[in-house]
Order: structure tokens, then C-alpha cells, then sequence
């Protein structure tokens, strides 16, 4: 049997554009002599399309294109069958709609599936549109019975999930006698996912079972889809589509190809398979581009400090949209280092993108401000006397520092709308779980590495030769005072980014439930912290720590306004701040 993967990137909404792929993919399949072409889950509409759903008009035009496809497939071989994913309406009692799988051969609709396992958990919010389903679907193709799931319909298989349903459609088709499941699949990518789909679904596969993993690719808001489509049997891995860019129509004789990995579940294959998972930075720039070009933009804008964040987001932003269509304005303070001024130059002339410099001067801003609250400030009482007058008594100084980071975001503003160049946000998420940042510093259009710890983001400046050395190896600052560092004002990157992951990732509120966490962390080498050395011997100073520790936590609790305010950015941790995590602004828990 001969399989087209059509691994293709949709858009919400963009019937048209999501047409035109599917088309393409038919095309390649009917040349290629395939038995099947299988696209991603909800192929027409595009994946999420949340609330759009429930315009009448949106599912109308859905079933439309449906049958632009039947109509399409009249004229092509009758053994040639077409599995697409739509939205169909529920008749019936239950939520108003299906998440569907529709097979089509010869002009005619052939068979479809409803998905039966509707995830509610990270991101995922299908119980909020969808009724589940509850029977199979098998065809005869090409000799052999073949069967169909959606995406989370695999991911209830062999206890092998942290979430469980009463049903399990893969235990049902192996009783079924089914000999290939095909799956289509919009799973994004968070970190360890390929690997984590792959050691899920291949033990599956054994005995004598061909699982076609088809899924989608391409950034869609905070999400990124990895693509990463494969084909396994009996354990072993037959096939993986590893193009991101571009969309990919892999054509695979699943009876004749021979296994590229053997038992890829198994432990000791761990290490080969991560080198096929795509890199980090390769998905920021994927989303980024996505983001841009699907919201109509080509031309991006950023502040850029002579730091590692900016640096890393500069670059970035050369490789989504091409380095003549990023600007970077430079705006210096007389606190700025020379050694920062001169690091920001050097990175953009390595980069080729355009260099601005426009100096901050806000001292005139902060004097004029604070006379004009001192010569108008009324307080009246009842009968409308002056009482009081605005004196400089418990005056905040940090006020006059963060006027320079909000007079370069109006600066950043201007350029966008003057020259409709999309503003960035350099942000992480370690400055961003404890609001390290003036308050609207991340609200721009798109922060493209909002999900990413410190470290994570100095491990990917190392990557790039065009990033000076110096921008990831000297102490970061935000230069708003002489001799200010971030890590004087909170922690050191190497203790902080540890904190915020246990917390935020994996739920550890307490310290001595910490301090097992890392333990645990450090015994398995795991990667938390740029400097595994520092971190060990803060944590032996027990007391100390748990006050960091509780210090810490506290912050990221207070910080929820901050953060509910700041743009998209994109998702590749378990937990993001954003879309998936959803903590009340106004609590007392933590």
C-alpha cells in the first residue's frame, strides 16, 4: 500500500489557501500512484479555530470546500482515496458539532470518523465545540483493512498518557483485526514531544501493525506545529518527515520500506532520536515567520540593547523574514555601556539589518513630569478646599528609571506605524514569570521568545557566530542605572530560571518539595540552569534558599496582571504563560 504524507500548513479560516494545499497533495498522491493521500486533523477550517465555530457561515463555507474535494477526486483512479479533516454539525443531542475525518474516493464520500477522545487539557479545549464519537470507521484499501483515528484518539493507548478515557479506540481496531490505523494530527510541539510521540505510538504498532502518523506544520498564534509525520510498524520507525519550511508530500510504500530505526520506543535509542527532532531556534523562526506573513506584515521592528534577549530576538527576526526587512533601533541612555553600544553595532553589521540609533534622554521628561504634579496636584475635601499638595516624601526612584524603557517603547510605536513594521518584544519567560520588565515592554505585536528560560536563550546566542561572544558573556542588565544588574535585583539567572521551572512547569510550590525537585534535576543531569555549579552550592545554603525560594514565588504570584497583558509569543515549554495556563488575576493561593 502506498501512502502520501501530506504534511501542509494551514491557516484559520483561509479556505482558499488550505484548498489549494490539499489540492497539491491530491495531485502528488494521483501521480505517484498512492492508495492514499492523508492530510492533518481539521485540514478545511485549520486548526484551532476556536470561537469561529460558531459562525454559521464558517462551518458553511467548510462544508462547501468539503465537497470542492469530492468534486475534485471525480475524475482521478477510483482505488485512490482522499482523508481530509472538517467540522461537521451534530443533529443530535450534545454539543453542536464533530471533529471529522472524511474519506473520499472517485467522487464519492466513502467513509467518516468522529474523533472519540476530545482533549481539555494545556491548550486544547475540544469539549468546548465538539461531541465525541463513538464508532470506528475500517476500510478495505488496496487488500488491507485499514482504520481511522484523530490525533488524541492514539494518546489513550497502553496507559502511556497522563490523561484517561474510558474508551481506547486503538485496543478496539486491534480486536477489529485492523492491519493499518491512519491518523490525522494538528499536535504542536513542546519540548521532548516528537521524541514523547514516537515512544507513545510505536510499542502500538506490535504485532503486525502499520500506524501513518500525518501531521500538521507551521506557526499558528502561540503554537508551532512540528509536522514530524512518520509511519511505524511492529516498533520499528519506517519513515519521518522532517521538512518544517516547506509543506512536504512523502510518498511510502508502507509494505516495502525498510525500518530507518529499530524498537524506537526503547531507551538506549534516545539519543538518535533527538538528533532527528527539529532544533529550538528552528521552530522560533518558523512561528515568527508564520506569524508575520499570515497577519499581512513583512517588515519587523525592534529595540535592540546590545543584550543577549535583543540579540537573539534580532536574529531571529533576519532569519523569519530576511535581514532588509528588520529594523533595529538602538536607543541608548546615559547609562548605557559603551561596551553594549558598541556590541549592538556589531550585531546588526554581522546580521546586514538596518541600524538606527535614537538617544534617550529622559531626565528633561522626568523634571517636567514631577513639576507639573507638584504645581497641580489638588486633594480637595467636601467643600472643595485644597488640603494637600504633592510633596516628594516616599518618592519612587525606580519611576525615573523605567521612563527610559517606556519612552523607547513610544519610540518602537512611532517606527511601526509610521513605516507598518510589526514591533517585537525581547522578553523571556524567567523576566517574565517574576515581571521583570516595565509594564509595557511586552506588548507589542509578538515575542518570539517568551517561552524560553535564560539559559535557553544565551544556549541558542552560542549557536549563531554572527551574535558577538560578548552579548551572551557578560552580566545581564537592563541599564536603567550605573552598575545595575538583573541579577542583583532578583537572582542569578542559574538559581532564578530552576525556580520559575519548577513552579510554573511542574507545580512545586513548596521548598522542601523544591528541593527535592532538583535533586532530582541534578542526579539525572537534566538542563535547568546555565551554571549546574552555582545552583548546587546556593541550595546548600538551606535557609537562605528556601527565603530566595519563597521570595521568588511570591513574585510570580503577583505578577499575573503583568503578565495577562503581554502579547503572543510562541509555545514550546509544557506549561506557557499565555493561552495554556489560566490562574485568576486576583487570588490569595499564592
Amino acid at each position: 500500500m502506498k501512502i502520501c504524507l501530506a504534511q501542509i500548513n494551514t491557516t484559520p479560516g483561509d479556505f482558499d489557501g488550505n484548498l489549494r494545499a490539499i489540492k497539491r497533495g491530491i495531485d502528488v498522491g494521483s501521480a505517484g500512484g498512492a492508495d492514499l493521500v492523508v492530510f492533518p486533523e481539521l485540514t478545511i477550517p485549520g486548526y484551532l479555530s476556536q470561537d469561529l465555530i460558531y459562525q454559521p457561515k464558517f462551518i458553511d463555507r467548510n462544508l462547501e470546500v468539503l465537497q470542492d474535494i469530492v468534486d475534485y477526486s471525480a475524475g482521478l483512479s477510483p482505488s485512490l482515496h482522499i482523508v481530509v479533516g472538517c467540522i461537521e454539525l451534530n443533529e443530535g443531542v450534545g454539543k453542536p458539532y464533530f471533529n471529522v475525518a472524511i474519506v473520499i474516493a472517485a467522487g464519492q464520500i466513502v467513509g467518516r470518523y468522529i474523533k472519540q477522545l476530545l482533549p481539555f487539557y494545556d491548550v486544547f479545549d475540544e469539549l468546548r465545540y465538539f461531541e465525541a464519537g463513538n464508532e470506528l470507521l475500517v476500510l478495505e484499501i488496496a487488500g488491507s483493512k485499514v482504520g481511522f483515528t484523530i490525533c488524541e484518539d492514539l494518546w489513550n493507548d497502553k496507559g502511556s498518557d497522563d490523561y484517561s478515557y474510558a474508551d481506547n479506540p486503538m485496543e478496539m481496531y486491534r480486536k477489529a483485526g485492523v492491519a493499518t490505523i491512519v491518523s490525522l494530527n494538528s499536535s504542536p510541539f513542546v519540548e521532548g514531544k516528537p521524541i514523547n510521540r514516537l515512544n507513545m505510538i510505536a510499542p502500538g504498532s506490535e504485532p503486525d501493525m502499520t500506524v501513518v502518523y500525518v501531521n500538521q506544520r507551521g506557526g499558528q498564534d502561540e503554537l508551532v506545529f512540528d509536522g514530524q509525520s512518520f509511519v511505524v510498524r511492529n516498533g520499528d520507525l519506517l519513515h519521518l518527515s522532517e521538512e518544517l519550511f516547506e509543506d512536504t508530500f512523502d510518498l511510502v510504500d508502507i509494505m516495502q520500506v525498510k525500518p530507518i530505526e529499530s524498537k524506537v520506543y526503547k531507551p538506549e535509542h534516545y539519543e538518535r532520536l533527538k538528533h532527528r527532532s527539529p532544533k529550538l531556534n528552528d521552530l522560533l523562526v518558523l512561528c515568527l515567520r508564520d506569524y508575520v506573513v499570515k497577519s499581512g506584515f513583512s517588515k519587523l521592528v525592534l529595540a535592540s540593547s546590545g543584550g543577549v534577549d535583543s540579540a537573539v530576538v534580532c536574529k531571529l527576526a533576519c532569519e523569519a523574514v530576511g535581514a532588509e526587512n528588520v529594523h533595529a533601533i538602538r536607543m541608548p541612555s546615559k547609562f548605557s555601556s559603551l561596551h553594549s553600544r558598541e556590541d549592538a553595532i556589531k550585531l546588526h553589521e554581522n546580521l546586514g539589518c538596518w541600524d538606527y540609533e535614537m538617544e534617550i534622554d529622559h531626565e528633561p521628561t522626568v523634571q517636567l513630569l514631577n513639576e507639573r504634579y507638584r504645581s497641580t496636584a489638588k486633594m480637595l475635601s467636601t467643600d472643595g478646599s485644597e488640603n494637600a499638595k504633592l510633596t516628594t516624601g516616599g518618592y519612587n526612584f525606580i519611576a525615573d528609571e523605567n521612563i527610559q524603557a517606556r519612552m523607547r517603547d513610544l519610540y518602537v510605536m512611532h517606527f511601526s506605524n509610521a513605516f507598518g513594521a510589526m514591533p517585537l518584544s525581547t522578553g523571556n519567560k524567567t523576566e517574565s514569570a517574576c515581571g521583570y520588565y516595565t509594564h509595557f515592554d511586552m506588548n507589542f505585536s509578538f515575542a518570539p521568545i517568551k517561552d524560553l528560560y535564560k539559559y535557553q536563550v544565551v544556549d541558542i546566542a552560542k549557536t549563531y557566530s554572527d551574535i558577538p561572544e560578548n552579548i551572551w558573556q557578560k552580566p545581564p542588565s537592563a541599564e536603567l542605572a550605573h552598575g545595575q544588574t538583573d541579577e542583583a535585583s532578583l537572582l542569578p539567572y542559574a538559581i532564578l530560571d530552576p525556580i520559575v521551572r519548577a513552579y510554573v512547569e511542574d507545580y512545586v510550590s513548596t521548598y522542601p518539595e523544591f528541593s527535592i525537585w532538583l535533586k532530582n534535576q541534578l542526579i539525572g543531569k537534566a538542563k535547568v540552569s546555565m551554571d549546574a555549579d552555582v545552583l548546587r552550592r546556593w541550595s546548600e545554603q538551606a535557609t537562605q534558599a528556601q527565603k530566595d525560594f519563597e521570595r521568588i514565588v511570591g513574585l510570580i504570584g503577583r505578577m499575573e496582571y503583568k503578565r495577562r497583558q503581554t502579547c503572543p509569543g510562541t509555545k514550546v515549554s509544557k506549561v506557557a504563560f499565555g493561552i495554556g495556563r489560566r490562574i485568576p488575576i486576583v487570588e490569595k493561593w499564592s
